[in-house]
C-alpha cells in the first residue's frame, strides 16, 4: 500500500508518519519528492473540512492514497480574541518564530493559572483518486502556555512548542527528552488507532480483490 503524505512541511509530515505503524508494510511517499504542483487554500469552516479538501484535491493528481492533516490550537481563556482556525494569522503568519511567540505571550499577559490551558486539535483525512475515504478529528495534546519563554533559541517552525508547558515535567515540549515526547504523544492514541483501523481495512480489502 502506498501513502503520500500531503504536506511539504517537514515537521507536519514527520508527525503524520509517526501515526502510522511500521509493521503495516506501507510505502510512505512525501509530497516534496513528487512533481506535484498545487496550492490549496485552507478556507473551510473547520479543521476537518480543511484536511478533507487537501486530501481530495491532492489525490486527484496521484494514484497513491493521500493522507493530509490540519491542526489548530485552542486557548479557551482568550475567548473571542483567539480563533482555532486562524492561529497563525493572529500572531502574524509572516513574522519570525520569536515574534510569533512574543505576540502570543503579550496577548495572554492578563491570564493566569487555568486560564492558560491550551489544547491541540488534529484532523486527518485520507483520500484516493479524488474521493474522500476517511476523516477524523480529536484532541492530540494538552498543556499550558508559559508566562515567559525558557530561552529565545526556538527551533525552526516550533515556536508554539517552545511555549507549550507540561506541569508533569516542568518543561516545555522543545525541552523534553525523546522518551518524554513519546509519553505526551500518547494523548493522541485514539486518533492513531482510528487511522490504523482504516488502513488495515483498506489493506484487507485490497488483498481480497487480488
Amino acid at each position: 500500500m502506498d501513502i503520500l503524505i500531503g504536506t511539504k512541511n517537514l515537521y507536519k509530515a514527520t508527525e503524520m508518519v509517526s501515526l502510522i505503524n511500521a509493521n503495516l508494510k506501507i510505502n510512505i511517499h512525501y509530497l516534496k519528492d513528487k512533481n506535484i504542483k498545487i496550492k490549496i487554500e485552507e478556507d473551510q469552516p473547520s479543521l476537518i473540512k480543511n484536511a478533507e479538501k487537501k486530501a481530495v484535491e491532492i489525490s486527484k493528481l496521484t494514484d497513491y492514497y493521500v493522507l493530509t492533516s490540519d491542526g489548530g490550537v485552542d486557548i479557551p481563556g482568550l475567548g473571542k480574541r483567539w480563533d482555532i482556525l486562524k492561529n497563525q494569522r493572529i500572531v502574524g503568519e509572516n513574522n519570525t518564530d520569536i515574534v510569533k511567540a512574543d505576540n502570543l505571550l503579550r496577548l495572554m499577559k492578563d491570564l493566569n493559572g487555568t486560564k492558560r490551558k491550551v489544547e491541540y486539535y488534529l484532523a486527518l483525512a485520507l483520500a484516493k483518486n479524488g474521493k474522500l475515504i476517511w476523516s477524523a478529528q480529536d484532541i492530540y495534546d494538552k498543556g499550558y502556555i508559559v508566562e515567559n519563554l525558557p530561552d529565545r533559541n526556538i527551533p525552526t517552525y516550533l515556536w508554539m512548542s517552545h511555549l507549550w508547558y507540561y506541569p508533569k515535567y516542568k518543561r516545555v515540549f522543545n525541552k523534553l527528552t525523546k522518551q518524554e515526547k513519546e509519553e505526551v504523544r500518547k494523548q493522541g492514541i485514539g486518533l492513531k488507532r482510528r487511522l490504523l483501523k482504516i488502513i488495515k481495512s483498506l489493506q484487507l480489502h485490497t488483498r481480497r480483490v487480488i
